[in-house]
């Protein structure tokens, strides 16, 4: 355990950038899983997860943690999860291509799938509108101001307490993609959707 949590640390530290590492807050993660089911992040690490499975990029160091290996290799056909991908347009526009992808294979196949997408609000890129403009979405999109809302640091096991949370440097916009099997499973309704707004702004 002592190796592979120095394994862990190192490559960590080596990528730096803590901010490609932030993460909603605890009540919005326990809000998904009570109110949608999610119980697996497609984007996250043993350093930042809510949930005891994830997707992570380093599956060589975080598997002994939980991780189920990268977003991109990853083939559910059902289930309910949330996707926060680094803030990077290029890792953005790729998630959002392999979610379409996946949400029509299970589509196909009568699955009842379904994501819960975190990005950035920033609408000039073709991460938003693949986002926006996808047949899966449910509902309008959650745009949460920058002012209103903070996330977990990618660092917070190097920080106090106090230091834990950090104001988002952008609006954040919240997108509900799901299979049909998968909104008639989980249906995205108005009182969710506040209830996420008020506990992602509790950080």
């Amino acid at each position: 355990f002592i190796a592979a949590t120095f394994s862990l640390l190192a490559r960590y530290d080596a990528l730096g950038g803590a901010g490609y590492q932030a993460a909603l807050n605890e009540t919005a993660f326990d809000v998904l899983k009570k109110r949608l089911g999610v119980g697996c992040e497609a984007f996250a690490s043993p350093l930042n997860c809510r949930y005891g499975r994830f997707c992570s990029a380093f599956p060589d160091v975080d598997s002994p943690f939980g991780s189920l290996g990268s977003f991109f290799h990853f083939a559910p056909t059902r289930g309910s999860f949330e996707m926060n991908p680094p803030f990077v347009p290029e890792v953005l526009m790729a998630a959002a291509e392999r979610a379409e992808s996946l949400l029509a294979a299970a589509e196909d196949s009568g699955g009842r799938l379904s994501f819960v997408v975190v990005v950035p609000a920033w609408r000039d890129v073709p991460m938003w509108r693949a986002l926006d403009e996808s047949r899966f979405k449910r509902g309008e999109t959650l745009v949460v101001p920058a002012s209103d809302h903070g996330f977990c640091d990618g660092a917070q096991h190097c920080r106090p307490p106090r230091e834990r949370h950090r104001v988002s440097s952008y609006d954040t916009g919240v997108f509900f993609l799901q299979t049909s099997a998968g909104a008639r499973r989980w249906p995205v309704t108005d009182e969710i959707r506040a209830e996420l707004v008020a506990a992602m702004k509790q950080a």
